[in-house]
């Protein structure tokens, strides 16, 4: 069950990371722009990863009030029903999102203008996007309910850990190709990271609701 819980936060941090197209394209920005001017400063690669760096430690700090609220909310039946329904929902918007961008080819721009410093952007990007708790409240709701009827701390702990790995992980590919091999990050690129996002959230959102609407959510206490 744990590593379960691990994995499938992996994907869902990876997934959440690939659809935040604001983030991506000021880091691709900064990075294109250090590589027309090297001597300014941090490598393109740190510019893009400070901007990663500053979203998500905002995106953290929700996604962690989103699981204390939930932690103190599983105790109530109705709550987790309808949290499960929310996530499914916010699942399902996602995928909606993500596959709209890939049949209309969507691009990230490269030429956001940097007004601030990279981490500074970042953070302002999540930090003011509330946004990000209704969707981590839902999603974690629905993801560890969907795994278990009680989910533990541990499995609280681990979701947390997996968004953010699978969120760094986005973050750290994203920085290199766009410092490295900026060509790669291309309209086929982002178009094969949409449909595979697009169809893994669509696919988490069914069976988020069919576990919910065929099995109703019955409150039972957290295991140790």
């Amino acid at each position: 069950m744990n590593v379960l819980v691990l994995i499938l936060a992996i994907l869902v941090g990876f997934i959440f990371y690939s659809q935040q197209s604001v983030a991506t394209a000021n880091a691709m920005s900064r990075a294109a722009r250090a590589a027309r001017k090297p001597a300014a400063g941090r490598s393109g690669f740190g510019e893009a990863l400070a901007v990663f760096g500053g979203a998500l430690a905002g995106d953290a700090m929700w996604a962690a009030a989103a699981l204390v609220l939930f932690f103190l909310a599983q105790q109530l039946a109705p709550a987790r029903v309808i949290l499960s329904i929310v996530g499914s929902f916010f699942f399902l918007r996602l995928a909606w999102g993500a596959l709209q961008d890939a049949r209309q080819g969507i691009v990230p721009r490269t030429d956001l203008p940097a007004d601030k410093e990279a981490f500074q952007t970042g953070a302002q990007i999540s930090f003011k996007n509330p946004y990000a708790l209704g969707f981590w409240l839902g999603a974690s709701a629905a993801t560890l309910l969907l795994l278990s009827s009680a989910p533990s701390l541990l499995d609280f702990v681990l979701f947390f850990v997996g968004i953010v790995v699978g969120a760094a992980l986005w973050s750290l590919l994203i920085a290199w190709l766009a410092a490295r091999q900026p060509g790669s990050l291309s309209t086929g690129f982002f178009r094969t990271v949409n449909v595979v996002a697009g169809v893994a959230a669509a696919l988490l959102g069914v069976a988020v609701l069919w576990a919910t609407v065929t099995q109703p959510v019955v409150a039972s206490p957290p295991e140790g």
